[in-house]
């Protein structure tokens, strides 16, 4: 070897350790926008004292045209037909992210204090763009079906009242009879009313007739139930002396020339409920005597 030394395994990891260090390079990539850059050299010091820095050069305006040309025609975002809004698109892009370089540049000068302005920059800002195009897509979508909706609930409505107004106006003719025959037939109603309440009235009177008759009816139904619970001990006291009554008793009767005056009595209220005529019978007493 031409270190002459010996191989060992610690020589042999030694060498190859040198050679790896020797050929071996290491490419890190920071954005130096926000915190996260200058938190890490705090971290690692070695980041800055055991590399070399490059700092890459801005895009030129060419390069900023390509890349915001290809993002936009990635996908179709329908910036009219054919495209035609996407170079005036492309050109405002790349003007204003020159701008705010040159601004920054302007900034540093003034204030001392850096505004990194790098192509992540530019790319954020196109898929911003990106983002709030569809997000506003999406709202103006909403409202333009909203007002379809709306317009067509209005038309709707419009010729709905249109076909309501034909209605009426073919209607109108009978709304007319209509409401005739509706005023001809209040009037009825009204001396339709009058009459009730005069018949109503003569009601009330007979009413009050009827209450007086039933009320005096009810007195002669007293009366006469009285005189019938009065009359019923002799009904039944009768009823059981004719069912005692013999054929020997009215033979005898029959023999009598001149009868008591109980059995003549009893005779004459018979003939009464039999509807009997008495025979005209001279008086034996005389003309001028009442029979007894």
């Amino acid at each position: 070897m031409r270190k002459r030394l010996q191989p060992t395994k610690l020589n042999i990891f030694a060498c190859y350790l040198a050679r790896v260090m020797a050929n071996l390079h290491l490419i890190l990539c920071f954005s130096p926008l926000g915190e996260a850059f200058r938190n890490r050299l705090r971290m690692f010091p070695s980041l800055v004292n055991c590399s070399t820095i490059d700092w890459f050069a801005e895009w030129p305006r060419e390069a900023l045209h390509s890349v915001a040309t290809r993002l936009l025609t990635e996908e179709n975002l329908e910036l009219g037909e054919k495209n035609v809004h996407l170079e005036s698109c492309v050109t405002f892009f790349k003007d204003a992210h020159v701008f705010v370089a040159r601004r920054s540049e302007a900034f540093l000068a003034e204030l001392g204090r850096h505004n990194y302005v790098t192509p992540t920059s530019y790319l954020e800002l196109l898929a911003t763009y990106k983002q709030v195009l569809a997000l506003k897509r999406d709202e103006v979508g909403t409202l333009k079906n909203r007002l379809r909706v709306g317009l067509d609930k209005l038309i709707a409505t419009a010729e709905q009242v249109e076909d309501l107004q034909v209605k009426l106006t073919a209607m109108e003719p009978v709304l007319i009879k209509t409401q005739g025959e509706v005023e001809v037939m209040i009037v009825n109603i009204d001396k339709d009313k009058k009459d009730a309440a005069e018949t109503q009235t003569i009601v009330a009177a007979e009413e009050e007739a009827a209450q007086t008759k039933a009320a005096e009816t009810k007195a002669i139904a007293d009366d006469a139930q009285r005189d019938l619970d009065e009359a019923l001990p002799a009904l039944e006291e009768a009823v059981k002396c004719l069912n005692s009554l013999k054929k020997s008793d009215i033979d005898e009767v029959r023999t009598m020339g001149k009868p008591p005056a109980g059995v003549k009595l009893t005779m004459e209220a018979c003939c009464i409920m039999f509807n009997v005529k008495p025979e005209m019978e001279k008086n034996p007493d005389g003309p001028s005597q009442r029979p007894s």
